[in-house]
């Protein structure tokens, strides 16, 4: 009975002992998962964060470049009218010019 009692105790920490190993192989199984997903995580977030950044670069230079086309056009018109102004002027200038001569 005493030998059939060692038995058990022997087997039971065989046993355990075995436990122990799988649990320690599991461990370290969940612990190389949690690394590669938080690995994996990170790439995500570095995606995301660089698909944001780059949209938002994108958007500033739409709206630089709106706002350039903008500011040229006013420009444009501004020269345009002071062109237009200058040459009446320039005609008002010749016809007093010409009737002072003729007078």
């Amino acid at each position: 009975m005493a030998l059939d009692t060692i038995d058990k105790v022997l087997e039971a920490e065989k046993q355990a002992d075995s436990a122990e190993k799988d649990a320690a192989v599991e461990a370290d199984r969940i612990v190389a998962k949690a690394e590669d997903d938080a690995i994996g995580l990170r790439n995500d977030l570095s995606k995301k964060a660089k698909s944001e950044a780059d949209t938002a670069i994108n958007d500033a230079r739409k709206k630089a470049d709106e706002l350039i086309k903008k500011a040229e056009e006013e420009a444009e018109q501004t020269v345009s009218d002071l062109r237009r102004e200058t040459a009446s002027k320039e005609e008002k200038a010749i016809k007093l010019i010409l009737d002072e001569l003729t007078a």
